[in-house]
């Protein structure tokens, strides 16, 4: 061994946070049942594997092969080549130092890349402190001969690490955590350490907490996008598709900005980003349509009602939708989603339909905004012009739903309804346009069999 060396985590997500473990090395997972610990270790062992790494997994248990065996069946992702050498686990506790031995053999036996123990905190259990830790230190110096990647599993709480010698001898420790929200249980990853690698990005995911989504798949961690490339913001404009907005905003969007539409039910929220998306592809551009309450198919039949045939450009790969049910729907998973989508056609322009469907899952202002926050700035280095929904207070206020969006998004239109001579009147105008100067009147929009346009009537100064 003359230099550490780079190899993979094996968890969908983990690498682009972490860039990869560097091995030889000891990483600790950590905490309480049921949280994951044991289906990640398996994971990366699994992973590994199929990639010709030779792993070994030594769970301490008190189950029978046959009964191991079927637990582990249950995973879609384990590989059968991961070897299993079985410790029993009231053996390990009464008489740890045979068990020691025993470890010691069976990693010379089959000399692996990468190894994992399931749990390491019944080792020693039944020794004082002191010789506990004198246990502790031993197996960790067994672990300094090993030329492998050594992952433990740890039933601890976090305040508990800080104690722990395990923690303190381990270079990386990931701890995993739940939490119950009513009737959904969220996951979360936080990396606590990892050594070896550039101070500047430890800095960077030392201090998050990520989600993770589990399934009989494997674990995933969601980052949060970030931006690809240096923003650089231009004078260049683009058609909104909206007739009478581009002069409003003085000769239309700017290029690669950020727009929120603001504005109660049945003020053609949906209809504005129909139009505006189509306006990209009637100029052959990719383009995303992110939707919650309304199905694909639904938004496909409502936009057809307006003269935008948008099955064509379906069929053709130039229009993504990316469907989710607010009730199931991960933010950070969301965003993955869209990165993947804008990358892998090249995406110009995003409809995203409604952002208080996010407020349900992110109740947290800071959280939500922070999440808007990366999205926008992603979207923004991949040089997407993005379209944001939102609604606003029914008290008549005017009050926007989602006051962390408006403060985010470059422009914010509002769209509502005023009552006038016993009919509603619809009306316009731009709360702000950052970077730019643009129309400061409030004018009345009509939204027609061919959809949304607003007239040049103006009824009153914005002061």
């Amino acid at each position: 061994m003359d230099k550490l060396r780079d190899i993979p985590c094996g968890i969908n997500g983990l690498d682009d946070i972490l860039g990869g473990f560097k091995t030889p090395s000891t990483i600790l997972i950590a905490g309480t049942a049921g949280v994951g610990k044991t289906m990640m270790a398996l994971q990366m062992l699994s992973n590994a594997a199929k990639r010709g790494e030779k792993t070994l997994y030594i769970p301490l248990t008190t189950e029978s092969p046959e009964k191991l065996k079927m637990f582990l069946s249950t995973f879609e992702f384990f590989d059968e080549s991961v070897q299993i050498h079985s410790i029993n686990r009231p053996v390990a506790e009464k008489d740890p130092l045979t068990t020691l031995i025993d470890i010691g053999n069976v990693i010379d036996s089959v000399n692996p890349d990468r190894v994992v123990f399931d749990p390491i905190t019944p080792l020693g259990f039944g020794f004082v402190e002191q010789e506990k830790r004198r246990f502790i230190y031993t197996f960790d110096s067994m672990v300094q001969e090993w030329d492998s990647l050594v992952v433990l599993t740890g039933e601890m709480l976090k305040d508990e690490l800080h104690n722990s010698v395990i923690s303190h001898l381990a270079d990386g420790i990931i701890y995993m955590s739940r939490e119950d929200m009513g009737y959904r249980i969220k996951h979360y990853l936080q990396i606590l350490k990892m050594r070896g690698v550039n101070p500047k990005a430890r800095s960077g995911y030392i201090s998050r907490k990520y989600r993770c989504g589990m399934t009989p798949k494997g674990i995933t961690v969601y980052p949060r996008p970030k931006p690809i490339n240096d923003i650089h913001l231009s004078d260049t404009r683009i058609k909104s598709g909206i007739d009478g907005l581009d002069t409003m905003l003085n000769g239309g969007m700017m290029e690669n900005s950020s727009m929120l539409v603001a504005g109660g039910p049945g003020t053609g929220k949906t209809i504005f980003g129909l139009q505006f998306i189509n306006c990209g592809l009637l100029q052959k551009e990719p383009c995303i349509i992110a939707t919650f309450d309304e199905r694909p198919e639904q938004m496909v039949l409502e936009a057809k009602k307006l003269g935008l045939d948008l099955a064509p450009y379906i069929e053709n790969g130039l229009l993504k939708f990316i469907y989710s049910d607010p009730d199931d729907v991960c933010p950070a998973e969301h965003a993955i989603r869209i990165k993947k989508c804008v990358e892998s056609i090249g995406v110009k322009r995003v409809f995203f339909d409604g952002i208080v469907n996010l407020e349900m899952t992110l109740p947290d202002h800071l959280q939500l905004r922070g999440y808007l926050h990366s999205l926008t700035n992603y979207l923004k280095s991949s040089s997407v012009t993005s379209v944001f929904t939102t609604e606003i207070s029914p008290n008549g206020k005017n009050r926007i739903i989602s006051p962390d969006a408006s403060f985010i998004m470059d422009s914010v239109i509002i769209l509502k309804h005023i009552e006038s001579e016993n009919k509603l009147r619809k009306y316009a105008y731009i709360l702000k346009s950052r970077g730019t100067k643009h129309d400061s009147k409030i004018r009345e929009y009509s939204i027609t069999d061919t959809g949304l346009f607003i007239k040049n009537d103006v009824v009153l100064d914005v002061k």
